[in-house]
């Protein structure tokens, strides 16, 4: 056994040969740890009432980026760690340590036997005596799974990772005879601490107990270091444990090691050789082979009458969640489910996804094979029926009109709207079926850029946003594996300017939209989108990204693989075409023109599957692409993108830096490279504030979630630009 060092600094034990993802050594794996200050807490927590998980949602993240927690409880129960085992199991890899307070169950009978003999057989053997006894009531899990918890527990103790000290009175009325009457240890509060030196404190009714946690309903307050004000609520609490901890009572009560005849016990009973793999890896039990925070979406949707939209962060399984709604409500009776999809190839690949549904995908002579459905719904030769559609068809007159008459033929009819921030449209609002009485919207981005009309017709539909989960959230969420579920990325912004003749145009733009907007009568949207949307192809496709595209592809290390090029048009896809062949460096053009249907000359499948295939495969080292890899197309090997198309729209950037995110073996971390366009003069309003507002505003979104954050801020300082904002 050797002492490491974790990323953290703090001192560790390694004992196996190959230092084992519990046993840490520095020199051969690299932690990753989220400050707290990067974790949503709420200021109060309600354990039992339902309307949230605090073991999912607190306990089991701040465990999970802790190196130490001390814990005060009135009754502690080895079960507890069944609830928060992959937190523990966190506390264990960052090398941290749990610090336990707790008491025993008293009575006046255990009082006289150990009032002046703490160190004796009697209350030993009573101690054990409970640990047991918790132990083997451990029934509402699989038995083999109970007894890694609790083996979890004994190999912290052994190894040093977990203290428990007992707190007992020295002395009791005799007179009292019953349990209700008698002193009781009755403190309830936990203090935990990051790599940072953050602290969150938590006090209030909650016992370090199975039951607590899961079952009862308690109430517990939230305090965090680095807000202010909050600071003065935390150090009496550490002040507290520490009196605690080291003896430093009065009055009746002392503060007692663990008897070593029960810590040696339960040891040598309990303790396995090394920490159980198994807990990390554990995930809970959901059904449809869900993942924690896709069945907290679940929930949430079901608890809100199976309506509602599910803004969750490109890559966390949007699709997934909404294959486990669907089997939700399929349980309820006879199903109708229409499925609308942006583009074809999004709808191939829900088809997919929702095999065991044998999902009727509508394309092509769709009228023709809608009647034929129909008619077999209205001959009772479909119990169920789930479409799928893209919205150009779905918002037809006709296709509408076909849904509502076979609607009556089930007992429920579910639409589920991907990517759903495009039904907000004029031209696709006709889709949103009034007959659904099962409604669920899917986006990263539900918000309509300058159309708060179509947004507030999709929040109408749905009932609004029922569960959310941010870029920040998911990147600090393992799957079932204990990987990440999305791969970190680096940001590096990419300074250019925009010529005089573009500058002016710009200016010229600017003003004719602050005119319309100024008007007191109703804006004309379109036009003003219009406008905005010249005003931005004029950013798109600045000359100077040409020159700069071409200096940054020649400081990347070569040979250049697995990068993604966005172009604004076909004439700048063109021109960086180019430059890539002057370099000899691979490229391929992937725009929506390729084939999405397979084909015998590229064996089987389509032309976009065998152009992204060959790219994973490391044939093609460039792919240039116009929007279509915006939405929909995963290509997880790509580790590297080039934006040279960026605007203002929210949607396309977090769109394409999820493109980004997939994670894939070998991958590490994500380079994004974008191309921004500022004024010379950053001061000067008339030379552009309006672009430098739009520009920044991307900027800061990138650079917020970047693991490289304080990095670009540097970068972004050096301009001259926040200050001047």
């Amino acid at each position: 056994m050797h002492e490491v060092e974790d990323a953290g600094g703090t001192k560790m034990k390694c004992n196996s040969e190959d230092c084992s993802s519990f046993q840490i050594h520095n020199s051969r794996h690299r932690l990753h740890f989220m400050p707290f200050s990067d974790i949503e807490f709420l200021s109060t927590y309600d354990s039992g009432f339902g309307d949230i998980d605090v073991v999912e949602n607190f306990y089991v993240p701040l465990l999970e980026q802790s190196i130490r927690y001390d814990r005060v409880a009135g009754y502690f129960s080895s079960r507890v760690f069944a609830s928060a085992a992959r937190g523990v199991a966190g506390l264990v890899r960052n090398g941290g340590k749990m610090r336990l307070v707790t008491s025993h169950a008293f009575t006046p009978s255990d009082t006289v036997i150990f009032q002046n003999h703490f160190e004796s057989d009697e209350f030993s053997n009573k101690l054990i005596a409970d640990f047991i006894s918790s132990f083997n009531e451990l029934g509402g899990l699989k038995e083999s799974i109970a007894k890694s918890h609790v083996a979890a527990m004994c190999w912290m103790l052994r190894e040093g990772f977990l203290e428990i000290k007992v707190v007992v009175p020295n002395s009791a009325d005799l007179t009292m005879v019953t349990p209700e009457d008698f002193d009781k240890f009755h403190p309830k509060f936990g203090i935990c601490v990051d790599s940072s030196g953050n602290q969150v404190a938590f006090s209030g009714s909650v016992n370090e107990t199975e039951g607590a946690w899961r079952r009862n309903i308690e109430n517990f307050d939230v305090y965090q270091s680095w807000l202010d004000g909050e600071s003065k609520w935390i150090d009496p609490k550490i002040k507290q444990f520490e009196k605690l901890w080291t003896n430093n009572l009065f009055g009746q009560w002392r503060t007692i090691d663990l008897p070593s005849a029960v810590k040696n016990k339960i040891i040598s009973d309990f303790a396995p050789d090394d920490f159980p793999k198994e807990i990390e890896n554990q995930a809970p039990e959901f059904p449809w082979g869900l993942r924690s925070y896709q069945n907290e979406a679940l929930e949430k949707w079901i608890s809100a009458g199976r309506r509602g939209m599910l803004e969750m962060a490109t890559g966390t399984g949007k699709t997934r969640t909404a294959r486990a709604c669907i089997s939700s409500s399929a349980e309820l009776g006879k199903l109708l489910t229409i499925i609308v999809v942006p583009y074809q190839h999004i709808g191939d690949q829900w088809s997919k996804e929702l095999s065991e549904f044998s999902p009727v995908n509508v394309g092509g002579d769709w009228r023709t094979k809608l009647e034929k459905i129909k008619h077999e719904v209205i001959l009772g030769r479909r119990s169920s029926l789930t479409l799928i559609v893209v919205k150009n068809t779905a918002s037809k007159d006709d296709f509408v009109k076909v849904i509502g008459e076979m609607a009556t033929a089930f007992d429920n009819t579910l639409f589920v709207g991907d990517e759903v921030h495009w039904l907000g449209a004029p031209e696709f609002k006709p889709s949103l079926v009034e007959v659904a009485n099962f409604r669920l919207g899917l986006s990263a981005t539900p918000r309509r850029y300058f159309d708060e009309e179509g947004t507030d017709f999709l929040i109408e539909y749905f009932n609004g946003t029922v569960y959310e989960l941010s870029i920040k959230k998911a990147l600090g969420i393992l799957d079932e594996n204990g990987n990440p579920i999305l791969c970190p990325y680096e940001y590096f912004p990419q300074f250019v300017e925009l010529s005089d003749d573009e500058l002016a145009k710009y200016r010229e733009l600017t003003a004719k939209i602050g005119k319309l907007k100024a008007i007191k009568e109703k804006v004309d949207t379109i036009q003003l989108e219009y406008l905005y949307n010249q005003r931005s192809s004029i950013v798109k496709s600045a000359g100077s990204k040409l020159p700069g595209v071409k200096k940054l592809l020649e400081e990347l290390p070569k040979p250049l693989n697995q990068c993604l090029i966005y172009c604004s048009d076909f004439e700048q896809l063109r021109l960086v075409a180019e430059i890539l062949h002057e370099m000899k460096i691979d490229s391929q053009q992937i725009t929506g023109a390729e084939g999405t249907a397979p084909s015998d000359e590229f064996g089987g499948i389509s032309e976009r599957e065998y152009i992204i295939q060959k790219f994973a495969q490391g044939h093609i080292g460039v792919l240039l692409a116009i929007k279509c890899l915006d939405e929909g197309v995963d290509i997880p090997s790509a580790k590297m993108g080039i934006i040279l198309a960026s605007s203002g729209n929210t949607k396309e950037f977090i769109q394409r830096r999820g493109r980004l995110m997939r994670p894939f073996p070998g991958k590490e971390i994500a380079k994004i490279y974008d191309f921004c366009v500022l004024p010379k003069n950053v001061d000067d309003p008339v030379n552009g504030l309006a672009l430098v507002t739009v520009e920044l505003a991307r900027i800061l979104e990138f650079a917020e979630d970047a693991a490289n954050y304080d990095e670009v801020h540097e970068i972004i300082a050096s301009r001259g630009v926040i200050t001047n904002v």
